[in-house]
């Protein structure tokens, strides 16, 4: 996690430390080496003054200017830090080392351009530097190139295979950014095998342990984790996530806040309005925004009825695809369409003045502290009701019988989409049942996708691609279906809201938001969850879900 790679700064390893370089026998290279001997052991003072003693012998050795430049960073004095790096390829412009430590200042200025030129020129000098590796990989990380990541990270393990950080690194990207889980797992096993107490590692393998389900266990390695240290973002977020699949809400939620602080889904926004933190709102403005995807933008707006009902003023700042939605289902609140990743927040100040503002992932926090916190409501989403009685007139012309939409894909690598997707031609015992008309709800599903289905199995599956590309529409067609079999994606969360009956496809391990046992969701009373016994098996769960059509239409 990338929190992680950049506290890799000013924690370089001691015992990697490159041998002095071939110099004619002369003054100040006895003293280097010592300086160097002491830095080893982690005498700093004592390595700092035997370098200084070398410099004062030999001013242009560019091995010691660069150890001298190592203590200094270790003792958080960047600038003499940087000073001394400079010096050092002045003095030796091919050498490899004082070029890694001024990409890995560039890194903590968040010059990334810097950083990510000097690593490279630390490569090009020295190839098989697998820091400098290891650092360009976190570099294209932090930017979203995850194919450069994976090819630098595995570039550093090659440099040196038995390096516990860079195999954890690794398999950090494959489990959370490329779906890659099993080999992900074993390059996290291994480095935890050769570094069992490392907290970076150990927070990155709690990655296995939620994809196995071991929550328990994830659990405990945070606990220890944060009693030495108290301010690891990445494990409160890893403690949250486990705590809330087992519906122990009042104790994830404080830790659900370190999201914000870690490479997550969560993108900070430019308000800069005070946090509500449950103070009564009669009279008040709050802004509430949206975050993360159009999934959680919905289920979170199960809270919004509440702070309305409280405020003087609600304004709702969301996604633009679900505005319209939005603007309908709570008329007394502002509501406006905006892109996470904008920065503009002077349309707020036409509206009049604020009082606080809340992330909507974050008002859980005050308002569902235990499941019966959460309403057991029809619906909170309002389709527009001109919309559905067209959409009811298409579906009823297909011909007599239920009318069941279906959605067999979610989510992308990063968001185990892998996992919870599944080949469009497994619900064949389903799709062929004869008196039940299935249409498709599949936002990305190609012509050449249902066209092949077609002529394959002989099913002919309606997708309107008019409905399916806009949320609005979206609604106003589940409004009229009679059903909706869905894998965990924003098609659930929508038809959930909705209130219109909803059989969720889960995998054997899902995330949060579908604990991690149980038929009911707390967030939807209407949706019915069929799991997965074991991981990529979906043919029983489909299995199942054929029986309940047949016990439910008698067909």
């Amino acid at each position: 996690m990338i929190s992680l790679f950049k506290r890799w700064f000013g924690r370089e390893r001691v015992d990697a430390v490159a041998p002095v370089s071939a110099l004619a026998a002369g003054d100040g290279l006895e003293s280097c080496r010592a300086g160097i001997a002491r830095y080893i052991t982690g005498d700093y003072v004592g390595a700092e003054v035997c370098l200084r003693q070398a410099l004062d012998e030999q001013h242009d050795l560019a091995e010691a200017h660069c150890y001298l430049g190592r203590i200094h960073h270790q003792c958080g004095e960047f600038d003499d830090a940087a000073d001394c790096f400079h010096l050092a390829v002045h003095f030796q412009p091919d050498y490899a080392e004082p070029y890694y430590f001024l990409a890995l200042l560039a890194q903590q200025k968040g010059d990334d351009q810097s950083a990510i030129d000097h690593a490279t020129r630390a490569c090009a000098l020295r190839p098989n530097y697998g820091d400098a590796h290891n650092l360009l990989g976190a570099l294209a990380l932090s930017r979203s190139d995850i194919e450069g990541a994976v090819a630098f990270f595995k570039r550093a393990v090659e440099c040196d295979p038995d390096h516990p950080r860079f195999l954890s690194n690794l398999g950090y990207v494959l489990i959370r950014d490329c779906g890659q889980h099993v080999s992900g797992t074993a390059y996290l096993e291994k480095a935890l095998a050769l570094s069992p107490a490392d907290p970076a590692i150990l927070v990155n393998y709690c990655f296995v342990l939620s994809n196995e389900g071991r929550l328990d266990e994830m659990i405990q390695i945070c606990d220890r984790l944060l009693s030495v240290k108290p301010d690891c973002h990445e494990a409160r977020l890893n403690r949250a996530l486990a705590l809330l699949k087992k519906a122990r809400f009042a104790e994830a939620w404080p830790d659900y806040e370190a999201r914000r602080h870690t490479r997550s889904n969560f993108i900070s926004r430019p308000y800069r309005f005070p946090q509500w933190q449950g103070q009564p709102l009669a009279g008040r403005t709050i802004l509430v925004y949206g975050e993360q995807g159009l999934g959680d933008e919905i289920m979170f707006a199960s809270c919004f009825g509440e702070v309305i009902a409280q405020a003087g003023r609600c304004i709702i700042e969301c996604s633009p695809r679900l505005e319209a939605l939005f603007r309908r289902s709570f008329p007394s609140a502002v509501v406006r369409g905006g892109l996470q990743t904008a920065k503009d927040e002077q349309w707020i100040e036409v509206l009049g003045p604020v009082d606080f503002q809340m992330a909507a992932g974050s008002l859980p926090g005050l308002l569902r502290l235990q499941w019966s916190d959460f309403p057991s409501h029809g619906s909170y989403l309002r389709p527009d009701s001109g919309r559905v009685d067209y959409w009811s007139a298409r579906l009823r012309a297909l011909g007599d019988g239920p009318k069941i939409g279906i959605n067999w894909r979610g989510g992308s690598l990063s968001t185990r989409g892998g996992l919870r997707s599944l080949q469009l031609d497994m619900l064949k015992p389903l799709l062929q049942r004869p008196g039940v008309h299935f249409v498709s709800l599949q936002y990305d599903a190609s012509v050449e996708e249902l066209s092949d289905f077609a002529d394959t199995l002989g099913v002919v599956l309606p997708h309107w691609s008019e409905a399916i590309d806009n949320l609005d529409e979206t609604a106003a067609l589940m409004q009229g279906l009679d059903l909706v079999i869905t894998v965990c994606s924003a098609s659930l969360h929508l038809a959930g809201a909705l209130g219109r009956p909803v059989w969720g496809m889960v995998p054997a391990v899902p995330e949060w938001r579908y604990l991690e046992a149980g038929e009911c969701m707390p967030w939807y009373p209407s949706v019915r969850m069929y799991r997965q016994h074991n991981s990529g098996q979906w043919q029983g769960l489909i299995d199942q879900i054929s029986q309940a059509l047949s016990q439910r239409y008698s067909v």
